[in-house]
């Protein structure tokens, strides 16, 4: 009996020790055995089967090892002894096994020390030791069948045991998940849709916007060509803030109409035959009838009046038929429908401003294609798919096969560069937060380089918590405010 407490003291310094094991999540377990007893076979006697049942605690304390302090109570029928006795014991038992969180069946063996009583007197030290395995049932629980030899130090008292049981994993309940309302499932929450029962993207507050220029289409004049906000959403190729649909020279920013007016005269460059000489509304520009240049063009109808030339006055250094004045490329021969410049795709962008001179696209995105719709769609599912270990900048595996896509995307857009931008919410350190989200930026840039897109098309920048897209009071705001930004942008 003097052992029963080195045992229980034993336990005890095993269950405080820190945890480390491979199913450190649920660390502690308990148990319920009905297990039959057989004292004859080992004992030179015939077969003397009985009954009890067991109840025990189990403690991982490292990986792939557990420690259990299992209770049996009995009545056996022991070699020797006329009748049933009352058999109790209190064991300390070392199981290595290998729980993992989708194994079904779990295979181990066990060994270990323990006091036994038989009557509640008579006690003795008995050597168990055995195998088993465990069936899982569901997450936390398991069907368990042992077999067991327990060495007696005492005459005829050695015996066999097999069990079978309930091995059930102690846990908290799992959290429910809260979902943000999203009435119209376009991924932006109610709370901060603009357009609740309408679906539309991120960009535009959750309204529809056709063009997808940031402008939702009941603000936009022009609904289905994507332009600023200067112009409600109009293009403006020349940025002078005239819509090109009401700007008279859309490819040259002037406050007349739209126009310059170097002169200042009231007559746009284009219209002023002395475009750098103040002159008359009705001399067209010009001061007076004069030929001040000397090519044979009277000033009120040379349109370059201090420069010679043949071409209605004006100089043609490319020989293009257009004018150098009017020539936007003079010493590049190009056609008269593209004021004298080269227009190799034939895309309506001049090649010296056409970022893609190769490749069709439109005026509006600077001669290269528009990234399409279901593409800009992916890099804003990319922003909620693309996940990271807790607190740190490791991406999880869930997070490869987007971040694949996006390679892809490159790929089939390579005049476009990737803006990857990292934001927090405003929990913690705000340094810390800042670190962190950069951190996770230069995560997916290693992450795209890795898989071959050059380094020189990836810009990435961290906003720690100061550009939250919800409020940081609740825990769905945060949750949208933890994520990495995806933008193509041309280069």
């Amino acid at each position: 009996m003097r052992k029963l407490p080195v045992l229980a003291v034993l336990a005890l310094c095993l269950y405080l020790q820190p945890v480390a094991a491979q199913n450190r999540e649920f660390p502690n377990a308990i148990q319920a055995k009905l297990n039959l007893t057989d004292y004859g076979l080992l004992n030179e006697e015939d077969l003397k089967l009985s009954q009890g049942f067991e109840l025990g605690f189990t403690r991982n304390i490292a990986p792939f090892l557990n420690v259990g302090l299992p209770f049996k109570l009995g009545l056996a029928k022991l070699p020797g002894v006329t009748g049933n006795t009352v058999t109790t014991s209190l064991d300390l038992v070392f199981r290595l096994e290998n729980m993992r969180d989708e194994s079904k069946i779990i295979p181990y063996f066990f060994g270990g020390a323990g006091y036994a009583l038989a009557d509640f007197k008579d006690g003795h030290v008995q050597f168990p030791f055995g195998g088993g395995v465990n069936f899982r049932a569901s997450k936390y629980a398991f069907i368990n069948l042992q077999v067991e030899y327990r060495k007696a130090q005492t005459d005829n008292r050695d015996n066999l045991q097999l069990g079978l049981g309930y091995h059930y994993l102690l846990h908290k309940s799992d959290p429910k998940p809260v979902m943000p309302v999203d009435t119209d499932k376009d991924g932006v929450a109610d709370n901060i849709d603009k357009c609740p029962t309408q679906p539309g993207p991120a960009t535009a507050f959750g309204c529809p916007d056709r063009d997808n220029d940031g402008l939702s289409d009941v603000e936009d004049t022009c609904p289905d060509e994507a332009g600023p906000l200067a112009t409600k959403g109009c293009p403006d190729y020349d940025n002078d803030s005239f819509a090109d649909s009401v700007d008279e020279c859309p490819n040259d920013p002037g406050l007349l109409n739209g126009c310059p007016d170097t002169d200042g005269d009231g007559v746009a460059d284009k219209m002023d035959r002395c475009p750098t000489e103040a002159g008359l509304v009705s001399n067209e520009g010009c001061p007076e009838s004069k030929d001040s240049d000397g090519d044979g063009f009277a000033d009120n109808e040379d349109e370059c009046p201090t420069l010679p030339g043949a071409n209605k006055g004006c100089p043609d250094t490319d020989n293009d038929g257009v004018a150098d004045n009017k020539d936007q490329c003079p010493t590049e021969a190009g056609l008269p429908q593209n004021n004298g410049c080269p227009d190799t795709d034939g895309d309506g962008v001049l090649d010296a401003t056409d970022k893609c001179p190769d490749v069709v696209g439109p005026i509006s995105n600077f001669g290269c294609p528009e990234v399409k719709q279901e593409v800009k769609e992916r890099l804003e599912f990319a922003t909620r798919a693309v996940q990271f270990e807790t607190g740190k900048n490791a991406l999880k595996k869930e997070s490869y096969p987007i971040l694949d896509e996006i390679v892809g995307i490159l790929r089939e857009y390579p005049a476009y560069a990737l803006s990857i931008s990292g934001h927090t919410d405003n929990i913690g350190d705000g340094a810390r937060n800042l670190e962190l989200s950069m951190d996770r930026a230069k995560a997916c840039v290693d992450y795209l380089v890795f898989r071959g897109i050059d380094s020189d098309r990836l810009q990435a920048a961290g906003f720690g918590e100061s550009k939250p897209v919800a409020p940081n009071n609740t825990s769905e705001g945060r949750e949208l405010n933890r994520r990495v930004e995806f933008e193509m942008i041309l280069k």
